[in-house]
């Protein structure tokens, strides 16, 4: 039997995926810091998520900072049975980013505190996907005709090449970076140094699997009739409508973290009712974090700081 969870844990919500009954749990803590001497506005959100080895969303948490500054301390409940991904860092808006790199956490029965992780601002990465290279988790995310490694702190972005066989891309300026895929198998190249038996792993069921038909925008039910979508293209591209206007622009998701990037839209009057719905889809789009995704039913729910703004099935 499965249940879905939802819990208020320090003024942050904490959400879960189904999990069986009787699962065995463990606390999982730590701390979040960023590198910049910033001062965040306190409409920051701390983002905590977990995610399966194949990057599949599962636990997490989100909460405001509420004018509190750098580091941010974290403490959620974790299925102790399985190994696990972590990422955690801070949303803050106009598509501001902060992750930290994902941690490989292993199945065990104790507590963990795994201490500071570090939290750097992140560009564009579009649909991001992991890659195990032998004990070594790296992100790797997909962009038209482009991937980026994010790797040791750093990001490398690799242009795609002629190959005789599979997927090929490397460093303009420096081709000893090259990353050569064939299906779910790699080899990655770092400035000669080459780490093979690589494999990608992207979740089984994901966003980019059809098109969403938008059912609610925060409280709201979308005006009938009328023809709401929502696609996600598997290199990070997004296309939308509510009804009216065809909005194009992009997207980043790392395990169940999602935000998107500027939208940009056609410009037609729309009738009564549509206009309205179309702002309240532009207010709502740049404040989302996360979403929850049940591929059985068909349904995706996009999150802000845990509250369900935008409802939508296949």
């Amino acid at each position: 039997m499965l249940r879905l969870v939802f819990a208020l844990m320090f003024g942050s919500f904490a959400y879960s995926a189904a999990l069986a009954d009787e699962q065995p749990l463990r606390n999982l803590s730590g701390e979040i810091s960023v590198l910049e001497r910033i001062a965040l506005p306190g409409d920051t959100v701390v983002i905590v998520d977990v995610t399966t080895e194949n990057d599949h969303p599962l636990t997490g948490l989100r909460r405001l900072t509420e004018d509190a500054q750098s580091p941010f301390g974290f403490s959620l409940d974790v299925p102790a049975d399985q190994a696990l991904v972590l990422r955690v860092g801070l949303r803050g808006l106009e598509d501001a980013l902060w992750l930290s790199e994902p941690v490989l956490i292993e199945p065990g029965e104790n507590d963990l505190d795994i201490g500071a992780q570090r939290a750097l601002r992140l560009p564009l990465m579009g649909f991001v996907g992991l890659l195990y290279c032998g004990s070594q988790v790296i992100e790797i995310g997909f962009l038209p005709e482009q991937i980026r490694i994010r790797l040791n702190e750093q990001i490398m972005t690799l242009s795609a090449q002629p190959a005789a066989s599979g997927v090929l891309y490397s460093d303009p300026d420096n081709p000893a970076t090259s990353l050569h895929m064939k299906g779910d198998g790699a080899v990655l190249r770092i400035d000669g140094a080459e780490l093979s038996e690589c494999t990608l792993r992207r979740p089984d069921t994901d966003i980019t699997q059809g098109v969403w038909n938008i059912s609610a925008i925060e409280d709201t039910p979308v005006l009938f009739p009328s023809r709401t979508e929502l696609v996600f293209y598997p290199d990070g591209r997004l296309s939308a409508s509510v009804g009216c206007n065809r909005l194009i622009g992009n997207y980043r998701r790392f395990g169940g973290v999602l935000t998107f990037g500027r939208l940009a839209s056609t410009l037609m009057a729309c009738p009564d009712g549509m206009g309205e719905q179309e702002a309240r889809f532009n207010a709502v789009l740049p404040k989302i974090d996360g979403y929850i995704l049940d591929a059985e039913a068909g349904r995706l729910t996009l999150t802000t700081e845990g509250r369900h703004v935008l409802r939508a099935r296949k």
